[in-house]
This record gives structure tokens, C-alpha cells and sequence, in this order.
């Protein structure tokens, strides 16, 4: 009778096992190590290719930078032309071409015959040039490109925040296939338990076939559930893996999220740092910068380039000119009349910055309409999880009340296997909300910005 009575309490301690799956969750099967959430988004942050690519583009972007500072600095031109003349150079000066004087009468005194003959020559030419009123337009152009880098950078943390939500959603759901897993175990583990006493009744005369029959199917039932869970693990796992930037097959179980809740702050205190912290509010603020750049260049147009301008020319191979050229001196570039064009593209500017800061105020809506949104689903998942507990815990109550019944042959096996098929559906309703409420709050953590 003490036997008989010990099965039915080693039953109701393999089914009340169900309730601690989601704390046992490290005790999954395999030999893979054990991948906690942070050490998942690190790797992520070191090998995702997305991530890499905006890395990338910092660098790319900090290199267009120093290349716009070079436009300060006097450019250096060099000019070189080698060349086979076709036809001598024939140049004739004629007697006092070049002045009669009193002293020394006409120059020349006759006729000068100049010969170049058809060989090859060369040109050489070097230029140095230094920006005078162009340095304002460099100036904001290196401006301009700064903001570029500093938009590389948002764009960087706007990536970074995006994987970091993608690594958190797959950890949660492998970490919910996993739970799964090891409850669905615990109920095969129950069935066989419920199986050897049914067998035990049958010898008895205590129990019917089909009442050890219908254990057998449950337990074969449950079998399936655990084969397809697996698989979706499995599954889960891969695409945890791409994510990580690591080989598909690497084996490994994830770690148990804790299920002591933190609270979350104010809505208020929310909208104000989900403002001061969104990429997507910074990105706009720079492009509104950038424009009212666009603008500033385009008002320097209406002034000329005046440079400073040294110059060295040499001739090689050619009689009649010097060998040596060189000159120093100012040197001015300017558009008068350009029939409106720069008033045109000046309007153009314009209009583009008022684009840019009703973008600015638009951006700033969204993040605060998506910061209310998160906000009241975490508070909703917060009340869905509490609800999900107390529903749990009054069926555990409930099946060791049922299971007490069976040992004392009260109440038939359908109802103690039906009740053990509630306690099964309220535990995992319970698991999935705690997943639920936690990737809730990784919504909740990128919506205000947060890495």
C-alpha cells in the first residue's frame, strides 16, 4: 500500500518538475557551452557584417575628411608635354622691328632669319596656387564632410542597435524552444511514471486496457512534441549563429533570462531620454545642419575666386622662346552674369533646409509616438506575465489535489491526465509570457536608444 502510494507522490513531483524548466534552463542537453545574452551581443557587435560595414564607412568617411582639409593648402600643378614637330619653326624679324635708336639704329641693323627644325621638344610647366576667398567654402565644405563622419557614426549606432534587437528576439526565442524542450521531457518523464502504475493496476485488475493504452499514446504524442521542438531549436540555434558571425553548426544552450522583473521608469523620463538618445533624431539634426551648410557654400558662389598664383614655363627644344618663364601674381575667376543661375540654386538650398528641419520635427514625433507604444506593451506584458503566474500556480494546486485523489482511487486516470494537460498548457502560456515581457522590453530598451 506504501508503494502503491509513493508512485502517485513520484508522479506529482515529475509533473510539478514542469514548473522549474524555465530556471533549469542550463541543464539542456549537449555538449555545447553555455552563451549568456551578453556574451551573444558582443560577439554580434565584433563579427555581424552589417556592423562591420558601418565600421567601415566611419573610417571611410573620417578619410573624406582629411582629404576636404587639403583644399586649404596651396595645389601644386605640374605639366609636362613631349612632342614631334611636324614643320620647322621659320620666324623672320625684320631690320628696326624691334626699335630704331639714335645710338645704335634700327634693331636689328637686317633681316633675321629664326630656323627650328622639325625635331622633337618638350614643354614643361609647374603651377602653385593658393585659395584666398575660396577658404569660407572650404571651410564649410570641411564642415559639411564632418557632419558626414558624424553621420557615419549615427548610422553606426542606428546598426548597432538593430542587431543588438535581432540578437535579443532570436536569444529569447531559442531560450523559449529550449524551455520547451526540457518541459516536454519532464512530461515524458510523467508519462513513463503514469505508464509503469497504470501497467501495475492492470495486473491488478485495478485499471483498464485502454486506460494503458491511452497513457501509451499521450506518451508517444509527447515524444513527437519534444522531436519537433527540437528541430525548431535546432533551427533557432543556426540562425543565432549567422547573427554571431560564427560557423552554423557550433553547438551551445543559452542561459535563463531572470525572472525578478525591474521596474521601468516613468513615461516622462522616457520620452526625455529616448530625445536625447535616438539615432534617428540625430541623423535628422545633422542633415539639417548639412543643409543649412548647402546653403552658406552656395552665397560664397556670388563672390569671386581670387587665388595667389606662381608659375614656371620652359620651352625645351624651341629657339625663338626663352628657356625660362616664370611669374608671380593674382589670379581671378568670376561669373557675372550667369542668367539667375545662383539665385536659382541658392532658392533651391533653401527650401531644401526648411525640408530638412520639418524632417527634424517629424523625426522627433515618431521616436515619442514609438516610446508611448513600447511603454504601454510592457506594462500590458508585465500584467499578461502576473496574470500567467497566478493562473499557474492555482493548477498546481490543483493537480496535487487531483494527484492525491488518483493515489486513493477517488477519480479516474482521463481526469488526472486531463488535468495534467491544463498544468502543461498554463506552463507554457506562463513561459511565453515571461519571454513575451522580455523581448517587450528590448523593444522598449531600442526604442529609447539605449545599446
Amino acid at each position: 500500500m506504501f508503494f502503491r502510494r509513493l508512485i502517485p507522490s513520484g508522479l506529482f513531483v515529475a509533473i510539478a518538475g514542469l514548473t522549474f524548466a524555465i530556471v533549469a534552463l542550463g541543464q539542456e542537453r549537449g555538449s555545447g557551452d553555455v552563451l549568456t545574452l551578453d556574451r551573444a551581443i558582443e560577439l554580434a557587435r565584433a563579427n555581424n557584417r552589417a556592423t562591420e560595414r558601418a565600421k567601415l564607412d566611419i573610417d571611410r568617411q573620417r578619410e573624406a575628411t582629411a582629404e576636404a582639409k587639403t583644399a586649404l593648402y596651396p595645389r601644386f600643378d605640374t605639366y609636362l608635354l613631349g612632342t614631334q614637330l611636324l614643320q620647322p619653326l621659320d620666324f623672320t624679324i625684320k631690320a628696326g622691328q624691334l626699335g630704331t635708336y639714335a645710338s645704335t639704329g634700327p634693331i636689328p641693323s637686317k633681316n633675321m632669319d629664326l630656323h627650328t627644325p622639325a625635331r622633337p621638344v618638350a614643354v614643361a610647366s609647374m603651377t602653385l596656387t593658393q585659395p584666398i576667398t575660396q577658404i569660407p567654402r572650404i571651410r564649410f565644405s570641411v564642415a559639411e564632410q564632418r557632419l558626414n563622419e558624424d553621420l557615419s557614426h549615427q548610422t553606426y549606432a542606428q546598426t548597432d542597435q538593430q542587431i543588438v534587437n535581432e540578437v535579443r528576439g532570436a536569444y529569447y526565442s531559442l531560450l523559449q524552444s529550449q524551455s520547451q524542450a526540457e518541459s516536454q521531457r519532464a512530461t515524458i518523464h510523467s508519462l513513463e511514471e503514469l505508464h509503469q502504475l497504470t501497467e501495475r493496476r492492470l495486473e491488478e485488475k485495478a485499471a483498464l486496457k485502454a486506460d494503458s493504452l491511452r497513457v501509451k499514446a499521450e506518451e508517444a504524442k509527447a515524444k513527437y512534441q519534444l522531436l519537433v521542438t527540437e528541430d525548431t531549436l535546432a533551427d533557432r540555434k543556426e540562425a543565432l549563429n549567422r547573427l554571431l558571425g560564427r560557423h552554423l553548426l557550433v553547438d551551445f544552450s543559452v542561459e535563463g533570462v531572470p525572472t525578478a522583473l525591474t521596474e521601468e521608469m516613468d513615461l516622462q523620463a522616457a520620452r526625455k531620454l529616448a530625445l536625447s538618445q535616438r539615432p534617428e533624431i540625430k541623423i535628422a539634426t545633422i542633415r539639417e545642419k548639412q543643409a543649412n551648410l548647402e546653403t552658406k557654400i552656395e552665397r560664397t558662389r556670388y563672390l569671386p575666386d581670387i587665388s595667389i598664383q606662381a608659375n614656371y614655363l620652359t620651352p625645351a627644344g624651341i629657339d625663338l622662346l626663352p628657356q625660362n618663364i616664370g611669374g608671380i601674381g593674382a589670379l581671378l575667376t568670376w561669373q557675372p552674369w550667369d542668367w539667375n543661375q545662383k539665385r536659382h540654386n541658392l532658392a533651391g538650398k533653401v527650401l531644401a533646409e526648411h525640408q530638412a528641419a520639418l524632417t527634424t520635427e517629424d523625426a522627433r514625433d515618431q521616436v515619442l509616438l514609438d516610446v508611448d507604444s513600447q511603454f504601454r506593451k510592457l506594462r500590458e506584458a508585465r500584467a499578461q506575465l502576473a496574470v500567467a503566474e497566478n493562473v499557474r500556480d492555482a493548477e498546481q494546486e490543483k493537480l496535487r489535489n487531483q494527484t492525491d485523489a488518483y493515489a486513493q482511487k477517488a477519480i479516474l486516470l482521463s481526469d488526472l491526465l486531463q488535468e495534467q494537460a491544463l498544468l502543461a498548457t498554463t506552463e507554457d502560456q506562463c513561459r511565453q509570457a515571461l519571454f513575451a515581457f522580455w523581448t517587450t522590453r528590448a523593444d522598449f530598451e531600442k526604442a529609447l536608444g539605449e545599446e
